[in-house]
Protein backbone atom coordinates (compact mmCIF):
# COMPACT_ATOMS: atom_id res chain seq x y z
CA UNK A 1 0.00 0.00 0.00
CA UNK A 2 1.10 3.78 -0.69
CA UNK A 3 0.51 6.70 1.18
CA UNK A 4 -2.87 7.95 1.06
CA UNK A 5 -3.59 10.84 -1.13
CA UNK A 6 -4.09 14.22 -0.06
CA UNK A 7 -7.49 16.19 -0.52
CA UNK A 8 -6.21 17.61 -3.20
CA UNK A 9 -5.54 14.77 -5.38
CA UNK A 10 -8.53 13.04 -4.48
CA UNK A 11 -9.88 16.25 -5.61
CA UNK A 12 -8.17 16.58 -8.68
CA UNK A 13 -9.49 12.76 -9.62
CA UNK A 14 -12.84 12.80 -8.26
CA UNK A 15 -14.71 14.91 -11.64
CA UNK A 16 -13.39 12.14 -13.84
CA UNK A 17 -14.98 9.67 -11.81
CA UNK A 18 -18.40 11.25 -11.26
CA UNK A 19 -18.48 11.98 -15.25
CA UNK A 20 -17.32 8.39 -15.71
CA UNK A 21 -20.10 6.98 -13.13
CA UNK A 22 -22.49 9.28 -14.87
CA UNK A 23 -22.00 7.93 -18.34
CA UNK A 24 -21.89 4.35 -16.83
CA UNK A 25 -25.12 4.52 -14.85
CA UNK A 26 -26.92 6.41 -18.10
CA UNK A 27 -25.76 3.23 -20.62
CA UNK A 28 -26.92 1.06 -17.55
CA UNK A 29 -30.61 3.14 -17.31
CA UNK A 30 -29.09 3.90 -13.45
CA UNK A 31 -28.55 7.15 -12.05
CA UNK A 32 -25.97 8.66 -9.66
CA UNK A 33 -27.56 9.03 -5.54
CA UNK A 34 -29.10 12.70 -5.48
CA UNK A 35 -28.12 13.09 -1.88
CA UNK A 36 -24.66 14.82 -3.12
CA UNK A 37 -22.92 14.40 0.03
CA UNK A 38 -23.53 10.54 0.01
CA UNK A 39 -22.85 10.47 -3.95
CA UNK A 40 -19.58 13.01 -3.46
CA UNK A 41 -18.44 10.85 -0.50
CA UNK A 42 -18.73 7.71 -2.33
CA UNK A 43 -16.71 8.97 -5.28
CA UNK A 44 -13.78 10.55 -3.17
CA UNK A 45 -13.81 6.85 -1.82
CA UNK A 46 -13.44 5.78 -5.15
CA UNK A 47 -10.65 8.15 -6.38
CA UNK A 48 -8.62 7.36 -3.16
CA UNK A 49 -8.77 3.57 -3.91
CA UNK A 50 -7.63 4.44 -7.58
CA UNK A 51 -4.83 6.48 -6.55
CA UNK A 52 -3.66 4.28 -3.36
CA UNK A 53 -4.35 1.03 -5.16
CA UNK A 54 -4.63 1.83 -8.92
CA UNK A 55 -8.57 0.54 -9.52
CA UNK A 56 -11.53 1.91 -8.81
CA UNK A 57 -12.21 -0.39 -5.72
CA UNK A 58 -15.80 0.17 -4.04
CA UNK A 59 -14.71 2.09 -1.12
CA UNK A 60 -17.19 0.29 1.08
CA UNK A 61 -15.50 -2.90 0.55
CA UNK A 62 -12.31 -3.69 1.81
CA UNK A 63 -9.62 -4.93 -0.55
CA UNK A 64 -7.83 -8.22 0.56
CA UNK A 65 -4.73 -7.65 -1.35
CA UNK A 66 -5.93 -10.88 -3.72
CA UNK A 67 -6.56 -9.78 -7.34
CA UNK A 68 -8.44 -12.45 -8.31
CA UNK A 69 -10.70 -11.57 -5.52
CA UNK A 70 -10.58 -7.84 -5.37
CA UNK A 71 -11.33 -7.10 -9.05
CA UNK A 72 -15.13 -8.21 -8.11
CA UNK A 73 -15.42 -5.20 -6.13
CA UNK A 74 -14.21 -3.02 -8.98
CA UNK A 75 -16.94 -0.20 -9.15
CA UNK A 76 -19.59 -1.24 -10.12
CA UNK A 77 -19.32 -4.20 -8.67
CA UNK A 78 -20.70 -7.82 -9.16
CA UNK A 79 -23.35 -7.43 -7.35
CA UNK A 80 -24.17 -3.84 -8.22
CA UNK A 81 -26.55 -4.73 -10.63
CA UNK A 82 -28.61 -7.39 -8.74
CA UNK A 83 -28.99 -4.72 -5.85
CA UNK A 84 -30.45 -2.11 -7.73
CA UNK A 85 -32.63 -4.23 -9.20
CA UNK A 86 -33.73 -5.76 -6.25
CA UNK A 87 -32.74 -2.97 -3.27
CA UNK A 88 -33.34 0.14 -5.72
CA UNK A 89 -29.54 0.99 -4.70
CA UNK A 90 -25.98 -0.49 -4.86
CA UNK A 91 -24.38 -1.26 -1.44
CA UNK A 92 -22.83 1.74 -1.24
CA UNK A 93 -25.58 3.59 -2.55
CA UNK A 94 -23.62 5.11 -5.48
CA UNK A 95 -26.18 4.03 -8.01
CA UNK A 96 -29.56 4.21 -8.07
CA UNK A 97 -33.05 2.93 -9.99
Amino acid sequence: MTTPPTPEEIAELAPKIRADSEKLAQRKGWKLNPDTAIADSVIAGLARNKLMRGKRYCPCRLPSGNPDVDKLFICPCRDAENDIETEGHCHCFLYMK
